[in-house]
This record gives structure tokens, sequence and C-alpha cells, in this order.
């Protein structure tokens, strides 16, 4: 039987995975003005309605990793785990920005053999306030011409935390500018996390993801949060 669910002989119908990633940058950079403590802060306060989400999604479960990246990358968390089970663990901040690592990282895991035949396209969601310092290029484009990481396979996003993250490295991460959204408050990176981990894996899990890598093509994916209309403060933005 062709579809998202597959039922075994006894009757029970066994749901798709949903595989989530945060690829969250933990450089030196991200200590200034409380950026990494935001973050940290904002996927603790997510977890609840990622979990009630996930409760009422017919489609899929949603198993959560993430991966810290600085000089070097590493799994932050490295098992896929359940969101009922999801804990996250601060990080801290430190070093340089080497997303290149982290690209590389990722693309051992999101292959077919792991993924498996019937997977849902996965979600990534990049995590960064700078620019990187090591060959992410090369890293991005190997990463882009195998396995899942070829273009319509993912739901790919990336947040620009404060004003000196640089959009067009993003950009050509996610493969559309579309896809790239500015946290310049802790406010705003907690919104946006809340609605990667809430609203676009309920999008990836009903089969969608980013047909249209096109740069300047209009973005597929739900709308963020609006932005909301207040007086500038110097002191509460990055």
């Amino acid at each position: 039987m062709e579809g998202r669910e597959d039922i075994d002989p006894l009757g029970s119908v066994s749901r798709s995975k949903l595989h989530f990633f945060w690829l969250a940058d933990c450089s030196g950079s991200m200590k200034a003005q409380g950026k990494i403590q935001a973050l940290n802060n904002a996927i603790h306060e997510c977890i609840p309605s990622t979990r009630e989400a996930n409760r009422s999604n017919p489609f899929a479960d949603m198993l959560v990793r993430a991966i810290k990246f600085s000089s070097g990358a590493q799994w932050h968390i490295s098992t896929p785990t359940p969101v009922e089970e999801f804990i996250w663990k601060d990080l801290d901040a430190s070093g340089v920005t080497d997303l290149g690592a982290a690209i590389r990282l990722l693309r051992g895991e999101l292959t077919p053999e792991k993924m498996g035949r019937r997977a849902l396209p996965p979600v990534i969601v990049l995590l960064s306030d700078g620019s990187p310092t090591d060959a992410w290029e090369g890293a991005l484009e190997d990463f882009n011409n195998t396995g899942w990481g070829r273009p319509g396979r993912t739901v790919r996003v990336a947040v620009a935390i404060g004003r000196d993250a640089d959009k067009e490295v993003l950009a050509k991460f996610t493969g559309n500018p579309e896809t790239v959204f500015e946290a310049d408050s802790a406010q705003r990176l907690a919104d946006l996390i809340k609605w990667a981990s809430v609203t676009l894996s309920k999008y990836a899990s009903s089969g969608a993801s980013q047909v249209d890598p096109t740069p300047g093509a209009a973005s597929p994916l739900p709308p963020p949060p609006p932005v909301p209309v207040e007086a500038d403060d110097d002191d509460d933005t990055w």
C-alpha cells in the first residue's frame, strides 16, 4: 500500500519518521550580547509546543538531532531522539565558525542507506551570526550533489542572528534567499525557532519539500510569524 504510513499484518499503523536537525553556531561571537544564551533559552522554550505539535501530527513522529560548530564541528545530540524525550543541553560559545565541518558531519548522516527508502524530507535549520572560517563552499557543493543533499530533498532554512550574519552564505546553504530569516533580538530568535520546530515539522511531514531552489523564487514554506512593530531599542537588538 502506497502512502506515508505502512500497515503491519496485525493491523496497526507505523507512522513515518521526520528527521529534524539543528545546526548551531557556537563560535566566540555568539557570546556577545547574550546571543548564545538566547539561542539556548529559545530551544528550551519551544520544546513543549513541539511535543504538542508532534502528538497532533497525523503523518509522522519527529526525531531531533543537533550539530554544534565553532573550531570544528561535533554532534551535540548524535542519536535521533523522539521529541518526547528531547532535552536540550546548553551550548557555550568560543572559537571560529567552521560551517564546512558541520556540513560534512551532516552529510555523513543524510544518505539513502541511513535515511531509508520512504523517509520524509528532513528539516535542517542553520543558526549563525557570522561568516564561515573554513572551506565551506566545497563541503556544501559536495553535500548538494549526494544523497539527501540534492535540491528538493530537504527542507532547509537559516536564521541570521544579528546584523553581522552573512546572509549571502546562509542563502547559498538553503538554496534560496527567501528561506533566510533575520533575528535581531532574543524575542525574534525565539519566535523563529518555535516556528521552525513546530510549523516546519508539520509542513515537512506532509511530504513537502523545497522544490524550487532558484534564487529569488518565492519561498514555498509556510510564513514565519510577523515581525512585531516596535520602537527600535539599541540595548535590545543585535
